[in-house]
């Protein structure tokens, strides 16, 4: 798996279905007075060495982390010892985060250690930004996490967008067409926003332009991409203008702002939840049971690194429970023991339900800082 490979689902769904994995947190912003990058290194290697980890994967996994850019953010890699193999060797997947700080961290064990990297794309969802004109738009489309943005410019079937004339009795009919030229245009602009909404999974749409224009084409976007989306407004418009670097920091803000939103709902639910009827269960039994039936739609679970809680798990996507015993009885083979927020977090993964990282001193945690959103009771 190459540096350049996107951070999809069926990217996590590989690194959960391999094993041993080794994985590696590391900041390329050391905060002062820490040790130089060089010895960080050589801990970070010695830790793997102790936990058991390949050798092949301690020298790659070292090899990457010293091309890495150092600057603002950090790089994970991951090293999965019997899937990706090059020439005997693992061939790690690499992922840039700019902007993250987490500390530094190597774990080598039967799952992979994501809760960091799913963290940071959690705090960048897919968003689509759209820069309107009476003419039509410019539409970037961000697919979240490490994927670039791409853009593409949408223009409507009018070009009578001008409505000033001469005067006299046709001055009402040219303001009339060219009303209708900007509604048409827009209507174009709104169909083709519902297909890049739809394509990106982003409920995030960021609008900014002419404003007569923008009311067009929120007024022609279909109702259920209005009820399903978070619609937020931006500086300047499609011409070059000096808005840009504010329209930047603008964007990260409200993306910011959904993505916390989005956690505050996702509790707000699981409180609803609770209780024998609900469609809510929390604490680390529980969990893993709602896992083991399939049942988890949503798996909120805290990041917390002094948590050394484990779990047990088998080769199929279900087979996970506090105890060995169940899985032995169930004819799973290996059974395998794991930290137990990355077990939970690999059932997840396989089983294809959504993972939420909560921050362990966020308030309105489920008990013992793990529980569920459920499919059915």
């Amino acid at each position: 798996m190459k540096s350049d490979e996107r951070t999809t689902t069926e990217t996590l769904r590989r690194l959960c279905s391999g094993g041993p994995v080794t994985s590696v947190y590391f900041n390329l912003t050391a905060p002062p007075g820490e040790e130089d990058a060089a010895l960080r290194r050589e801990l970070l290697a010695k830790r793997l060495r102790a936990q058991g980890a390949d050798e092949a994967a301690v020298e790659a996994v070292d090899r990457l982390i010293m091309r890495a850019e150092p600057g603002s953010g950090a790089v994970a890699v991951f090293a999965v010892e019997d899937i990706g193999a090059v020439d005997g060797e693992p061939e790690p997947l690499v992922v840039e985060m700019p902007g993250a700080r987490p500390r530094d961290l190597a774990v080598h064990g039967p799952v992979p250690c994501l809760l960091p990297l799913l963290a940071w794309l959690q705090e960048r969802p897919p968003y689509v930004l759209t820069l309107v004109d009476r003419k039509g738009a410019d539409i970037e489309t961000c697919r979240g996490g490490t994927t670039a943005a791409t853009t593409r410019t949408v223009d409507g079937p009018d070009d009578e967008i001008v409505r000033n004339a001469p005067g006299g009795w046709s001055q009402s009919r040219h303001q009339h067409r060219a009303e209708d030229s900007w509604e048409h245009n827009a209507t174009r602009v709104a169909h083709a926003l519902a297909g890049d909404l739809a394509d990106s999974g982003a409920r995030v749409l960021l609008l900014g332009g002419d404003v007569r224009a923008m009311q067009y084409l929120t007024k022609h976007l279909p109702e259920g991409v209005r009820q399903e989306v978070t619609v937020g407004h931006v500086s300047g418009g499609r011409g070059r203008d000096g808005a840009w670097q504010r329209r930047k920091r603008q964007v990260r803000e409200q993306v910011g702002r959904w993505a916390d939103e989005e956690t505050r709902g996702l509790l707000k639910r699981l409180d609803e939840g609770r209780g024998p009827s609900g469609l809510a269960v929390e604490g680390a039994v529980p969990t893993l049971r709602a896992l083991a039936r399939g049942q988890v739609a949503t798996l909120l679970v805290a990041d917390d690194p002094a948590d050394r809680r484990t779990a047990w798990f088998g080769p199929a996507p279900t087979q996970v429970s506090d105890r060995r015993t169940p899985l032995v009885e169930e004819g799973a083979s290996p059974v395998v023991r794991g930290r137990l927020a990355d077990v939970a977090v690999r059932a997840a993964v396989l089983t294809g339900a959504e993972v939420h990282v909560l921050d362990p001193e966020a308030p309105g945690l489920p008990s013992q800082g793990i529980g569920a959103l459920c499919r059915y009771a």
